[in-house]
């Protein structure tokens, strides 16, 4: 007699699980190999030019990207702000990528205290703070040669980015006891700071209008730059009020309408004046009518008076 075969249906069902459970493990074993080995995730760039460090990393950090921050001095953007990344935004790139942005972290540098050095070691000492000499002019001082007498800005202002200064220097003692020194172009309040420091003041100030030049910057000096004066003379300057205002030209809306008006002013003048042209013409012609019919009474009258001439004739 056969035997009846049973179906074992806890093995079966327990082959089932391993099964997918080594599906999920294969699964899952594959993603975490093709994460680390073949990133294939991918993520766009997002635009961080022009904002701050911080908030720039978290926005790049949030997309799933890795960020390399370069430091750097620039006059394009404030202080802490993103002014470039690499690559650009709006790329379609792999996750983790790592985007490097520029942000400028250019420092306040103020004008140091140079006054008193002599010009070798005061140019060192610029140098170091990457600070730019614009010009250099020479006075006659008792001071020694070559010692620094002056500085524009003066010391302790801060400086703009890339902005440069210009130094008074001692130049030797000669018999005339001063030399004027070149003032043109500068700021008003400024050229009377750097007068100041070599016991100059300024005197009479006139104004005109030269449209190349800054507003209120020195034009020319009298006495004029390498003009020997003595110290404390008054500097008379001339300095710049900027353009002259100019003509506002009228839009093409305004002469049509200002045409409009003075058509619609000459169409009330011409109707006034044939207004008032027919009410001299009624006057006119009430003045001939009543003339008119006044002259019968006038014929009837003077035919009595011929009738009772004849009479007192006949009477006679």
């Amino acid at each position: 007699m056969a035997t009846k075969y049973k179906f074992n249906y806890g093995k079966f069902f327990r082959t089932i699980i391993v099964l997918l459970c080594l599906v999920a493990l294969i699964r899952f074993g594959k993603d975490v190999f093709e994460r680390h080995f073949f990133n294939t995730r991918l993520t766009v760039i997002p635009d961080v030019m022009n904002l701050n460090k911080k908030d720039a990393v978290k926005y790049l950090k949030k997309a799933g990207l890795k960020v390399k921050v370069i430091n750097s001095k620039t006059e394009k953007v404030p202080l802490d702000t993103v002014y470039n990344q690499d690559p650009r935004p709006g790329k379609e790139v792999k996750v983790n990528r790592v985007i490097r942005i520029w942000v400028n972290n250019g420092e306040d540098v103020k004008v140091p205290n140079i006054i008193g050095l002599e010009l070798l070691e005061a140019r060192s000492r610029l140098k170091g703070q990457n600070i730019q000499i614009e010009t250099i002019d020479y006075y006659p001082s008792n001071q020694k040669y070559n010692t620094i007498l002056g500085v524009y800005p003066k010391p302790g202002t801060k400086l703009e980015i890339n902005q440069k200064i210009s130094i008074l220097v001692s130049s030797q003692q000669m018999v005339d006891p001063s030399v004027m020194p070149n003032i043109i172009g500068l700021d008003l309040n400024d050229a009377r700071e750097l007068l100041k420091q070599i016991g100059l003041d300024i005197g009479n100030i006139s104004r005109t209008s030269d449209p190349t030049l800054p507003v209120n910057t020195i034009i020319s000096t009298n006495p004029a730059a390498g003009t020997k004066i003595q110290r404390g003379q008054k500097v008379s300057i001339v300095l710049n009020t900027g353009a002259a205002p100019k003509k506002r030209e009228r839009s093409t809306e305004e002469i049509i309408n200002k045409s409009q008006e003075e058509i619609d002013n000459q169409e009330i003048e011409r109707i006034i004046d044939n207004t008032i042209n027919k009410i001299d013409q009624q006057g006119t012609e009430q003045k001939n009518n009543g003339n008119t019919q006044s002259s019968p009474r006038n014929n009837t009258q003077g035919g009595g008076n011929n009738s009772d001439s004849s009479d007192d004739d006949g009477d006679e």
